[in-house]
Order: C-alpha cells, then structure tokens, then sequence
C-alpha cells in the first residue's frame, strides 16, 4: 500500500512539472474564427403615417483571422501580442420600405494580453486574459436593400478597446474567447451626438508553434 502510494506522488509530481509553462517560452499561434459584433449609439427612427419607431442596431456575425506571438515571463503569466483582421458592425434587421439594412466596419487589430495562467499543474493551459487593443478602421459599407455604399468617412480611424477572456491549450490546439469592450467613440458625424462604440465576442481557433 505505501508504495502504491509513492508511486501515485511521484507520478503526480511529474505530471504537475511537465505541465508547468516553461519560462522564457516563445510561441506563435495562428488563429481564425468568427465574431458577434454591434455598434452601441447606432439608431434608425421611422416614421410612417402618425407612427414613429426606433431601430437599434443588433449583432451579427463576421470572420476573425490572425495571429499572436506570447511570451512566458513567469510560471504562472505570460505576455502576448498579436495582429488580426475582423469583419465586424451591426444589423437593424428588417426594416419598412427598405428591407435588410446592416453595416461592415474593416477593422486590422492588435490586442497587447496579459496572460494569466490559473493553475499550471492541476489545469495546464487555462488561461485568463485582459489587455487592451488597438484598431485601424480600413472601410465601411453600409449594405441598404441591394445598395452597397462606402461610409468609411463617418467614422474616426482608430479604435481602441479593452478585450477580456478565456483560452485553453491542448496539446499545441487552441481555444480562445474574448469580449471586445468598445473605448473610443468612432462617430466621425458632427450633426450626431450619440457615441458609437464598438461591442464584439470574438471565439477562435488555432495551433500553437514553439520558436
């Protein structure tokens, strides 16, 4: 009985120091997914007859492709830094006398994450993540029935976010979900005075490559 259980110590060590982050570690991971974004201030009022009504933008899905570059400062936090594109912007839906109406904002990211690596032995690759992340607005196109019309002049440039979340790593696969929270008021319109922020969960994919 006493050796069956040095036997399960030792092998818990060893199992719990090769789960261990290896400090000074660098890693590449490419990453592709999907995005659920909207535009927080975006608002279409109708008025038909003696009625009024309000449209809200609602979320939509959009494509997230990139990559990210972490290093292992210490056992338990990592940095990491990265570079993405996204499709992301809103949808009012259906609307009266028009039809489908949505837009497309062309964002180049780059999210600057803390990683923090919640329990190395017990739960190796589960991390939590927070940072902040810069974007570059490349065009806008407002997709009105079966118009499509380049709006990128509505909207400041730059962007800047705070995203939040979770990763998990397997074996060098990778799991990442994040929520982009909108900073910056991109709303480039003098006659508006409602901010435009942008929202977005972002959930991706990847295989993680050791340099």
């Amino acid at each position: 009985m006493k050796r069956f259980f040095m036997s399960a110590m030792l092998a818990a060590i060893a199992i719990g120091v090769f789960a261990q982050q290896e400090i000074g570690k660098w890693t590449v991971t490419p990453k592709v997914g999907v995005n659920l974004s909207k535009l927080s201030g975006q608002e279409v009022i109708y008025e038909g007859g003696n009625s009024q009504a309000t449209y809200k933008a609602k979320y939509r899905f959009g494509l997230t492709a990139g990559a990210e570059a972490e290093y292992q400062a210490w056992q338990q936090v990592a940095v990491s830094a990265g570079v993405f594109y996204s499709n992301e912007g809103y949808t009012y839906g259906k609307l009266p006398e028009v039809g489908e109406q949505s837009e497309t904002l062309h964002f180049i990211s780059v999210p600057i994450l803390l990683n923090f690596y919640i329990e190395p032995n017990l739960l190796p690759g589960l991390a939590l993540k927070a940072g902040v992340q810069l974007g570059y607005l490349m065009s806008a196109k407002l997709h009105d029935g079966n118009a499509t019309n380049t709006t990128t002049s509505n909207y400041k440039r730059v962007n800047v976010s705070i995203p939040a979340g979770i990763s998990y790593t397997y074996k060098a696969f990778t799991a990442d979900f994040r929520y982009n929270i909108g900073a910056a008021n991109l709303c480039n319109v003098d006659e508006i005075e409602r901010s435009w922020r942008t929202g977005s969960f972002w959930l991706t994919f990847g295989y993680q490559f050791a340099l």
